[in-house]
């Protein structure tokens, strides 16, 4: 009998936050997958892979994505603040 694997629950939560903010952000600055694939010297395949946290790309492509679509690679990785730290460090 064949089980069900959960592919969600395996994914690092780091590639999966990255992805997520790479999507938003790609579609924010009004690129495709393919138009971004191309400024990076990528393929949209592996850009699809990136946004839904299936390939961890380099810390070198990292940085080369996230300047594309108008940040920092350490705003793409960074955890959450909570409420309360946003608080604690005003």
């Amino acid at each position: 009998m064949a089980t069900h694997i959960d592919l969600s629950e395996q994914l690092d939560p780091t590639a999966r936050r990255f992805g997520e903010r790479l999507k938003t952000h790609r579609l924010k600055a009004g690129l495709t997958q393919g138009q971004l694939a191309e400024k990076t010297r990528t393929t949209g395949s592996y850009i699809s892979s990136i946004e839904r946290g299936r390939a961890n790309p380099t810390l070198d492509l990292m940085v080369k994505l996230a300047e594309q679509v108008g940040t920092e690679a350490w705003d793409m990785i960074r955890p959450e603040q909570s409420t309360s730290d946003l608080e604690q460090s005003q």
